[in-house]
């Protein structure tokens, strides 16, 4: 795997494999790791970009008052160094899957797939019972458990699918992120998108999903009513972060419709 970042943007790439090209956009308070047990699979046919956004992980700070049609444009331009302007396929994942609708939306046939996993911007989401993370003066013990906690609360429905890879993930991407994404997911921008998205489009939830479990049934009639083509895909005993749950089958249903 190559770790780099191009010199004509400030977004920070991970990029492996070889084949028709691929960008990952991650989720929010995240980076390219949220896809961490699916760039192998997707690298056997892909040329695949796990980039991080701006605003996250190794990629440049923007101000905190961008609004989200700014933040669009931006994304838009900083990935032209990355696709130029050639036909690419596109997934992402919850605030980062907003974001992928909304690019597609905006470039048109240029993105030729579209995989949306555990993607908000269906409207208001329901509050959920996360903790704040400590300071490093309450030590390294608390702040995990902490970690644990929240991503047992939000990202993943199994407990004992939260391994020490996941928090040192968590903790790692809390440190970076500079961008509050939230807007985009409480949005309703998914929908708004699709009428104007000009390709195919899947969509993956795990049936665990925190912030979409209650939602699910509403979400997929409005998928169905302005998409009657696209994917719409529930996985048992997964939750929010699905492709990282349950990797095997998200990797499956990545490779067949991509």
């Amino acid at each position: 795997m190559n770790d780099s970042s191009h010199p004509t943007t400030p977004l920070a790439v991970r990029t492996l494999g070889e084949g028709p090209p691929v960008l990952l956009f991650h989720g929010g308070m995240g980076s390219w790791n949220h896809w961490t047990r699916n760039l192998s699979a997707l690298g056997t046919r892909f040329t695949v970009h796990a980039v991080d956004l701006p605003g996250y992980g190794g990629s440049g700070t923007v101000p905190k008052s961008v609004g989200k049609d700014e933040y669009i444009g931006l994304v838009v331009e900083e990935i032209r160094p990355i696709v130029g302007r050639e036909p690419f396929r596109l997934a992402g994942f919850s605030f980062g899957g907003v974001v992928a609708a909304m690019v597609a939306a905006r470039l048109g046939e240029q993105v030729t797939k579209l995989s949306l996993m555990g993607v908000g911007g269906f409207g208001p989401l329901k509050k959920l019972g996360m903790r704040p993370i400590p300071d490093a003066s309450a030590g390294e013990s608390a702040r995990r458990d902490v970690l644990r906690h929240n991503l047992g609360v939000l990202m993943i429905a199994d407990p004992a699918k939260i391994t020490e890879e996941s928090i040192d993930f968590y903790a790692e991407n809390f440190r970076n992120t500079r961008y509050d994404g939230r807007g985009f997911s409480v949005s309703t921008n998914v929908v708004t998108s699709l009428e104007h998205i000009r390709c195919p489009v899947q969509f993956i939830y795990g049936d665990g999903d925190a912030l979409a479990r209650t939602d699910l049934q509403r979400r997929g009639e409005i998928v169905r009513s302005l998409r009657p083509d696209a994917q719409f895909v529930v996985l048992p005993g997964a939750g929010h972060w699905v492709q990282y749950e349950a990797a095997d089958e998200v990797n499956r249903l990545l490779l067949r419709f991509l």
